[in-house]
């Protein structure tokens, strides 16, 4: 038992402290840049009030885009794109030229979702869509800061809070 009022053995403490604080970071910055990169090279295919997804979808995955969009209710400025663990695996490897190696065979989430308003870029949403023993997770980045970090015990609890995220973080319109 630790002497500390929170508790948390010395490895927990090393952990905490490795990771990102407030404010704007240099990783952080990197990674929503990354992600505004990507949202942009996709900025033709985002439709407002939407959640597009790409045109070949294993039949799981088809199951769980269905899933997210009777779900999950856009604002009006807002746009959605689920990137399936094949689209991810397409990307990183295949495109590439490269294979796909045997643990992304077998995806350890559902894909992720990515949020934002495209008149606002400012602002994303990263939902991560993972199984057990990994979390289902949201992330909300504005201007190379982490504004809010959710972790969920399921996929159908993260799914289930996204209305309101996506509500409170991308619901002003301009």
């Amino acid at each position: 038992m630790a002497d500390r009022f929170d508790q948390n053995s010395a490895s927990a403490d090393a952990t905490i402290s490795e990771r990102v604080g407030f404010g704007s970071n240099a990783l952080v910055q990197g990674w929503q840049e990354m992600l505004g990169r990507l949202l942009k090279q996709l900025s033709p295919y985002l439709k407002r009030s939407r959640i597009i997804t790409f045109a070949h979808l294993t039949d799981p995955e088809k199951q769980c885009f269905e899933s997210i969009v009777s779900k999950v209710h856009l604002p009006s400025c807002a746009c959605g794109v689920f990137i399936s663990p094949s689209a991810r695996n397409q990307m990183m490897y295949t495109n590439r030229g490269l294979e796909i190696p045997d643990e992304a065979q077998t995806a350890a989430d559902d894909g992720v979702i990515l949020f934002s308003n495209p008149d606002a870029g400012d602002t994303i949403i990263n939902v991560l869509l993972a199984h057990p023993p990994y979390s289902a997770a949201v992330d909300v980045y504005h201007q190379g800061a982490l504004l809010g970090g959710y972790v969920y015990t399921s996929i159908d609890d993260c799914l289930s809070s996204l209305d309101e995220v996506v509500q409170t973080y991308l619901g002003r319109c301009a």
